[in-house]
């Protein structure tokens, strides 16, 4: 924006009014269209007076030129956001272009806008502009480039295929007058990446290639916190399975990772990084996972006690020990610091998956009273976090899981009895598998408008 001459100083107020100017003028363009726009009403929209915005620019012209390069460096932004951190380039070309649509549903108007009146360009206008689309073709050729490199892709003309990219992305936009109703956005995503790679893939990586198209999660990273219960635990193995990277963070004095047989090994098709302390995880720990590991895609965080197979107690004290009640507490304690820490880094990358388990039934019997304040807390915390969130393409949401069986009958469960079926109107027990298709089912693509939801996965016992 600096290339359109002000008479005023401040920088920051020229930037602060443009902006304004700016939005009033995607508006009314989309609106009215460029040459039945008036100066007037673009300076009552962006609550300026006639005269004052003539500080800032000089006519339309300046303001669609300000459009165009306002519009260039979100997407510059947008894209480098993307593949911060990531080090595979065949994710890297992945994030790219759902940045670019990410852009796109922001600002549709404004890029249609650009394309239909680009003829407005003319002499030195025109050649920043096309300076500006160069720079931004060249991140992808930068990627392309990567890819062949790594033998990933097959070599090719890497201007002429980032450019080729850019059209099936743009057509989403360009030609929405014939796709709306017979296509969606994650449909145009992934059939982008599959004449890509299809067309391009080594025949080293077709497995791998046919793999990552047919699953949207395969690639990502997820931080599993308390991993150590049965339900953390057993979400691990769920999205190892598709093809998701593992850190898992374990509190010793919580639960426990049983050390897997082979055949458990085997199915973790991606490696597992543990965290295993006797202290609760920080910020600072997640800098440094994600130094090693790239950014974080998917945190999701077991808020309760996690009760597998602990003694039954005397009534008094419940059917679980004591010295375990105060972690139900403290885990959402920790949910909502490192809540804080997702909320900024998932918050600046535009993209993001939060997902909470609020304490299972059976933490119910370490402390009623306890249970209930902390499972409202996870709900309150997913509703919060969400609408803070919601602007930034991160979703938030809450599973509470209901009297969910163990992998073998828990003592809890002995204890309890067919009395407890009977309080359940579908008169059974939940199964893991209950809880981890709905964690898999929060972060895949398909569910990106999805947040602020809670899932009560409980057979109908509320």
């Amino acid at each position: 924006m600096v290339h359109i001459p002000t008479t005023v100083k401040n920088e920051s107020l020229v930037r602060k009014r443009r902006r304004q100017i700016v939005l009033a003028g995607i508006k009314l363009f989309a609106q009215n269209g460029f040459h039945k726009t008036t100066l007037k009403e673009l300076a009552d929209e962006a609550g300026l007076s006639y005269g004052n915005i003539y500080d800032y620019v000089g006519s339309k012209e300046d303001i669609f030129f300000l459009i165009h390069d306002f519009l260039a460096g979100s997407a510059m932004e947008i894209l480098n956001r993307s593949i911060e951190e990531i080090h595979d380039p065949i994710e890297k070309l992945r994030r790219m272009i759902r940045g670019e649509f990410n852009l796109m549903d922001q600002w549709a108007d404004a890029l249609l806008l650009i394309y239909q009146e680009s003829h407005i360009f003319q002499g030195e206008f025109l050649r920043k502009l096309l300076q500006k689309e160069r720079a931004h073709l060249e991140k992808f050729e930068i990627v392309l480039n990567e890819c062949i490199s790594t033998g990933q892709l097959r070599p090719c003309n890497v201007r002429l295929v980032s450019n080729l990219i850019k059209s099936m992305i743009d057509s989403w936009t360009i030609k929405r007058w014939d796709l709306r109703g017979h296509a969606n956005q994650l449909e145009v995503e992934r059939s982008i990446m599959e004449i890509i790679t299809n067309g391009l893939v080594t025949t080293e990586t077709a497995v791998a290639t046919n793999i990552t198209e047919r699953n949207s999660l395969f690639g990502k990273t997820a931080l599993v916190a308390n991993g150590g219960t049965l339900l953390g635990q057993a979400v691990c193995h769920a999205l190892s399975a598709k093809g998701v990277r593992i850190v898992a963070h374990l509190d010793r004095r919580i639960g426990f990772w049983k050390p897997p047989n082979n055949a458990a090994r085997e199915s973790f098709c991606i490696p597992l990084h543990l965290l295993e302390q006797d202290e609760a995880l920080t910020p600072a720990q997640i800098q440094e996972v994600e130094k090693q590991y790239g950014p974080i895609d998917f945190y999701i965080h077991d808020i309760g006690i996690g009760t597998m197979d602990q003694a039954v107690t005397t009534e008094n004290e419940g059917l679980i020990g004591p010295q375990h009640r105060q972690h139900m507490e403290s885990n959402l304690h920790l949910a909502q610091s490192l809540g804080r820490y997702f909320q900024n880094r998932m918050g600046a990358r535009c993209m993001g998956r939060i997902v909470y388990l609020a304490p299972w039934a059976w933490d119910a019997y370490a402390d009623p009273t306890r249970f209930a304040v902390v499972k409202a807390g996870a709900i309150a915390l997913t509703r919060s976090l969400s609408k803070q969130l919601a602007s930034a393409n991160v979703n938030v949401n809450c599973i509470v899981p209901g009297h969910i069986r163990g992998l073998r009958p828990l003592k809890i469960e002995k204890a309890l009895g067919r009395g407890l079926l009977a309080k359940i109107p579908s008169g059974r027990l939940g199964e893991i598998f209950d809880v981890t298709e709905s964690v898999l089912f929060l972060i895949q693509d398909a569910t990106k408008y999805l947040t602020g939801q809670v899932l009560h996965v409980t057979g109908g016992d509320q």
